[in-house]
């Protein structure tokens, strides 16, 4: 891990001191461009690689250290009650003529998940519902790298991109239980645009991802450890193959792909089309990588937007819409003695369904010195959460509404800042929650506890702060701090984050 950091900060190095002679374009223009609404609207078209060039005028490159601390009492139980961490982040796109980019990152991120319980492994999102769980969890420390580039080149009236990105997690626990879990993610992604009559461009893209999981569960205490639970969702679990399960192996492959059409000068419109199928796989590794489970996921999602420019403002509308199913897939099992199992069939009981559609408005307002931008936005989610047998079930419809409202000041050639408030409302006007109630104690307390908080109506308020300035030794410095604030029926959550770092 030591070494893997000093890579890090070394390519963070090389890269900004790659690029810094390159860059002559004014700080405070890529400072407006970098907080601009109307760019973040269309960042969806960079999805495809070859999208990227055209996307942003100015060459930037930013180099961070950066600091948060959230507090969630009000979290389902596998996330634990909050995070704090520290971390490092260089960023870098560079036009290095009309026809050709490249871009890339470098991160690196330690801290801990605290309080987490009813799962034992990294990447929840991912592996969800087959995790290691126990009744007892606690702080969870971790480590996070990443690395990603890209390449996107302009031959004739086609536009071709490739980008790639590699992330890797170690995660663990130094009192009992004591998990260790070291996850990679490896990801692949190719695309190409024509422009057509001049006028507008069409792209399409497909993607690849690899990821694995290493879990392995240990015990230094002699006087006994708690029930380590298979899990499948909703609170079942394999009964045969829980109790003193310590070491897992997940797998998994994803592939996707889209479409795109845009207005090609400035992307005044667009439709993008995406499409992405997931298969990851369990893998018990003390019973000869006996294969426990499969997850299969799909996921669907089409925006559109639509905007205008009439000189000092702009003014727009999108609409986002996404649909994901994740099916899981238990094997079943004859145990003939400890450690042999012979699979006996196959049963398909778990499902998990999200829609979602949201619809966002801009209305933006720049002056010489000063831009305001205002997105006001609406949104409705439908989701339902099912184990067939023993059937449990939660079902949930939100209504999502509020608005965002960023301010930026430019006082001098080296000198602005920006201020983003935001307020919003999570209504949930539809629910019910069927529950197999005759498991374990703890387990039904924790299914009671996730669902007060799913089921809950809540309204947030965000800060978001950054000031940009000049220093005699730090050259286009900037500072800046976020604080976002959720209030449920039954308490609060909070997130603070600070960041100082350069531009340029």
């Amino acid at each position: 891990m030591k070494n893997f950091r000093s890579l890090l900060s070394l390519s963070a190095l090389l890269f900004c001191v790659k690029f810094q002679a390159q860059v002559n374009d004014s700080i405070m223009e890529k400072v407006r461009e970098e907080y601009s609404y109307e760019r973040l609207f269309k960042e969806n078209l960079n999805a495809n690689p070859a999208n990227k060039l055209g996307a942003r005028k100015y060459n930037i490159t930013t180099f961070r250290l950066l600091t948060e601390n959230t507090d969630t009492p009000n979290e389902i139980q596998q996330k634990g009650k909050g995070k704090n961490l520290w971390g490092a982040e260089a960023h870098s796109l560079q036009n290095l003529d009309s026809k050709t980019m490249v871009w890339g990152s470098a991160s690196y991120t330690k801290g801990k998940t605290k309080q987490m319980v009813w799962n034992e492994n990294a990447d929840y999102d991912l592996i969800y519902p087959y995790v290691a769980a126990d009744s007892v969890g606690g702080d969870m420390k971790f480590e996070n790298y990443s690395f990603s580039g890209g390449y996107s080149k302009a031959i004739n009236s086609y536009t071709i991109g490739i980008t790639g990105s590699y992330r890797a997690n170690l995660s663990y626990r130094n009192i009992d239980p004591r998990p260790k879990n070291t996850s990679a993610n490896f990801s692949l992604a190719l695309g190409a645009n024509k422009l057509i009559f001049e006028k507008f461009k069409v792209g399409a893209y497909v993607e690849g991802e690899k990821y694995t999981q290493k879990h392995y569960l240990s015990f230094v205490s002699n006087q006994g450890f708690p029930m380590i639970y298979n899990m499948n969702g909703l609170g079942n679990y394999n009964e045969l193959l829980s109790g003193k399960l310590r070491q897992a192996y997940y797998e998994g492959w994803s592939y996707g792909g889209g479409l795109q059409i845009f207005e090609a000068s400035n992307r005044n419109w667009y439709l993008n089309l995406g499409f992405k199928k997931i298969n990851m796989e369990k893998f018990l590794t003390e019973y000869t990588d006996l294969n426990a489970s499969k997850i299969d996921e799909q996921r669907l999602n089409v925006s559109i937007g639509k905007f205008f420019n009439t000189g000092k403002i702009v003014w727009g509308i999108s609409a986002d819409a996404s649909s994901t199913e994740r099916k899981g897939t238990e094997n079943l099992f004859l145990n003939e003695n400890s450690r042999n199992y012979i699979r006996i069939g196959t049963v398909e009981r778990y499902n998990h369904k999200i829609n979602n559609v949201i619809l966002k408005g801009l209305l933006q307002i720049e002056n010489t010195n000063v831009k305001s931008s205002l997105v006001p936005f609406f949104g409705w989610v439908q989701e339902k959460e099912k184990y067939s047998n023993p059937l449990s079930v939660v079902e949930l419809n939100r209504m999502i509404y509020g608005a965002n409202y960023q301010w930026l000041k430019t006082f001098s050639r080296d000198l602005a800042l920006s201020v983003s408030l935001g307020v919003s409302v999570t209504d949930v006007y539809k629910k019910s929650g069927l529950f197999n109630n005759s498991g374990k104690p703890s387990i039904n307390q924790m299914l009671q506890k996730n669902y007060a908080f799913q089921s809950s109506d809540f309204w947030q308020a965000k800060v978001d702060v950054n000031f940009h300035f000049t220093l005699p030794v730090v050259k286009n410095a900037f500072a800046g701090g976020k604080v976002i604030y959720s209030h449920f029926q039954n308490g609060s959550n909070s997130y603070f984050a600070a960041t100082i770092g350069t531009i340029f």
